[in-house]
Parts: C-alpha cells; sequence; structure tokens
C-alpha cells in the first residue's frame, strides 16, 4: 500500500516540480537546469517519507510469538526477541518483591 501511495505522491511532485522548472527555465536556462537537477529527487524522497507517514508501517508486537520478517522493521527475529524481553512491564513482579 506504501508503494502505490509513493508513486502517487512521487507522480504529483515530478509534475509540480518540472512545472515550475519549466518556467524557471525561461527566465534562466542554466538556473533551471539546477533547480531540476536538485528537486526532482528530493520530491521522491519527499513522497516517500509522506507516504510513510500517511500509510504506517505495520510493526510486530511483542504478543506475538513468531512475527514475520517484514514486520520486524529490518531487525533478525532474535534481536526482536531481546528487545521485547528488555521492554517487558515487570510492575506486577516489583510489586510481588515488595510484599
Amino acid at each position: 500500500m506504501t508503494f502505490v501511495v509513493w508513486i502517487a505522491f512521487s507522480a504529483m511532485g515530478i509534475a509540480i516540480v518540472y512545472r515550475i522548472g519549466l518556467r524557471i527555465e525561461r527566465w534562466s536556462p542554466a538556473l533551471g537546469i539546477v533547480y531540476l537537477v536538485l528537486f526532482a529527487p528530493a520530491a521522491m524522497v519527499g513522497s516517500w517519507m509522506a507516504a510513510h507517514r500517511i500509510v504506517g508501517a505495520d510493526q510486530a508486537t511483542c504478543e506475538e510469538m513468531d512475527p514475520s520478517a517484514d514486520r520486524l522493521s529490518g531487525m533478525s527475529p532474535s534481536e526482536f526477541r531481546s528487545r521485547c524481553i528488555a521492554t517487558m512491564d515487570n510492575s506486577g513482579w516489583i510489586a510481588f518483591r515488595k510484599l
């Protein structure tokens, strides 16, 4: 889903950058080329960031026993398990120890 939104946003961004670049190129051809070279990749990166922010990433939770690799956000399964263990809520254990 993120890819589809990114394609739509990048098409709109490139179209806007191109139209503005044509107007700048009428005034100064050298400045128009510099504008297109700088802002076309920026439109692609910005559209990817916007798509990721809007759609969001489906991440695994610590309650899952064996999450799929695409939901681990680049972590290895062992790193995911160690992070879950490190961030567990131990409030029940702490309350039991105080008794």
